[in-house]
């Protein structure tokens, strides 16, 4: 029977294995070579963290990417329940909790939060814990006091042993100071996005050439719309390396995505609709089977090998609409929304022209502004100038005005779910006025 303490999950590390590795002996009287040792062990014995896992007071970012595991999401791999020995005690991590307050509660001193940690392997950065991990919690140390272990009485038939002489006097030196371990901390881990919104989101491609892997035709001729269980054919088989169990994303194309602000073309835009399963393989075609949609599938659409997008995992930061200045220099512009919209609040998704090769990674959180753009003389061009933001470059582009010189409007937040070489896909999560094509990201 496992021992559980705040909650009703399992965590990580057979106690069989550290108690093992405690008590292991060691000879003294042997003269053989050793063996080599685990790159754990050796890592351990010398010092250093095991091959994988981060060294204490490291400053780290937490972890950006992840996957829903029974109830809640981790960047980790915990174990299951059944990895545990019976009489193991387990606590379940809930919002709030460190390693460094975990050991302060079981161990009774939160100094040895070292200990917790290294019977769980699988948190490699002891900075970040996620709520809904298990943690295995190793048994109380024994403590050992500044005279050493105590020495059998005479009673228990052990003559004590007794010091030759007088000790030496050890010279006076400056006790070194003790290290300082940075308790880790964790964060409070909120679900801002799903699965939906990255693998059904359209994305901005510099020019898309189309897959010569296709939708054929359809077991039922008389559905001209698709959706999960649907069996279609497809156009290559075995001459083309498919093989049974090989799963594909559905693409359609959407058309060239034109900059809101510059006479320019952004990319090309391509959604995902869905996601098939190869039944079988034929010399020269195959029989699929569609087990995602996220729209209507139809005849003709491409395929793609598919590749599975970690949900990005993200701390809520802080959000001030006023006495914030932005630094324009690198920032973007909203260019596409998904579906097309003409205002934009939390919840939605959009693209930007920000990508990999300016920094972006998924996970991060922008902040979306707008500048002043003057007002608006009627009678002249300003009045066919489609927004605020565009009269602003306009007026920038000829010189007769400086939005910098103007606070800016602070509209929301978006957090980056994909990105491409110089665009990225994002989703609104904090909206306080609409948005529109054309207005500013940056990073906060």
């Amino acid at each position: 029977m496992h021992t559980f303490r705040r909650s009703q999950a399992v965590s990580t590390l057979s106690l069989a294995v550290l108690t093992a590795a405690l008590a292991a002996p060691v000879s003294l009287a042997r003269q053989e070579e050793p063996e080599e040792k685990p790159a754990a062990e050796a890592a351990q014995e010398a010092g250093r963290p095991a091959p994988g896992r981060v060294p204490a007071g490291t400053k780290t970012r937490p972890p950006r990417t992840g996957r829903f595991v029974g109830d809640h999401w981790t960047p980790y791999e915990p174990p299951s329940a059944e990895s545990f020995p019976e009489g193991s005690t387990i606590h379940v991590i809930v919002p709030g909790d460190t390693l460094w307050d975990l050991s302060g509660s079981y161990l009774q001193d939160p100094y040895l939060w070292p200990q917790i940690w290294d019977v769980n392997q699988y948190i490699t950065d002891s900075h970040w814990i996620y709520p809904g991990d298990p943690v295995l919690i190793p048994v109380m140390p024994t403590v050992i006091g500044e005279g050493g272990p105590p020495v059998p009485s005479d009673d228990e038939g052990v003559e004590p042993l007794l010091p030759a002489g007088p000790p030496a006097e050890a010279p006076e030196t400056a006790a070194a100071p003790a290290p300082q371990l940075l308790p880790p901390a964790g964060p409070m881990l909120v679900p801002i996005a799903d699965e939906s919104d990255v693998e059904c989101a359209s994305y901005i491609v510099d020019r898309y050439e189309p897959p010569a892997l296709a939708i054929h035709e359809r077991e039922d001729p008389s559905r001209t719309v698709l959706g999960p269980g649907d069996i279609v054919f497809l156009n290559q088989g075995m001459s083309s390396n498919l093989v049974p169990g090989a799963e594909y994303t559905i693409l359609t194309y959407e058309g060239v995505v034109p900059h809101p602000i510059f006479m320019e073309d952004v990319g090309d835009s391509v959604r995902p609709v869905g996601r098939l399963r190869v039944l079988a393989v034929q010399p020269k075609s195959a029989t699929a089977q569609i087990v995602q949609a996220c729209d209507a599938v139809e005849k003709g659409m491409r395929l793609v090998p598919y590749e599975e997008i970690p949900v990005p995992l993200a701390t809520p930061g802080e959000f001030r609409r006023y006495g914030v200045q932005l630094d324009v220099k690198n920032a973007g512009y909203i260019v596409d929304s998904s579906p097309d919209k003409a205002a934009m609040g939390a919840g939605d998704i959009i693209n930007v022209d920000l990508g990999a090769d300016q920094g972006l990674q998924p996970g991060d959180v922008l902040t979306v502004f707008r500048e002043f753009g003057g007002e608006i003389r009627f009678a002249s061009t300003d009045s066919y100038i489609d927004n605020q933001q565009a009269r602003a470059e306009k007026h920038r582009i000829e010189g007769t005005l400086d939005p910098t010189d103007y606070p800016q409007a602070i509209l929301g937040q978006i957090l980056i779910l994909r990105t491409q070489k110089n665009t990225a896909t994002a989703k609104v999560i904090t909206s306080t006025k609409e948005m529109a094509l054309g207005d500013r990201v940056a990073l906060r």
